[in-house]
């Protein structure tokens, strides 16, 4: 297995970094953090900047039945619906990529 895929592997078994700050557990999209309308590059691999995001709050795509309004009473606020509230909520997509790498490196010290 590869390096990118380790790390998506990983990221995949953490959920969506937003939901585990709301104690809630999902599954997760890989969200590449964007910059200057270009993948953030850190050590020449984009893969690397990269953060676990459920289907809300990465695409904005609600909860079966649910409104906008009751997704964000639950769940907080969607990154691709209200990026500047879902900031103020759970920190930059910085703050979040550094707290997923740390759990990635808890993860890897266990294994």
């Amino acid at each position: 297995m590869d390096k990118r895929q380790r790390r998506f592997d990983r990221l995949q078994r953490i959920g969506c970094i937003a939901c585990l700050m709301e104690e809630i557990e999902s599954q997760a999209d890989i969200h590449h953090i964007i910059s200057k309308g270009y993948r953030k590059h850190r050590g020449g691999n984009g893969d690397e900047a990269t953060i676990p995001l459920c289907p809300y709050h990465h695409r904005g795509l609600l909860p079966d039945g649910m409104t906008r309004m009751e997704a964000e009473a639950m769940y907080g606020p969607s990154l691709a619906l209200s990026k500047r509230e879902f900031v103020m909520h759970f920190g930059t997509e910085q703050t979040l990529l550094a707290m997923v790498d740390h759990i990635i490196e808890q993860m890897t010290r266990l294994h």
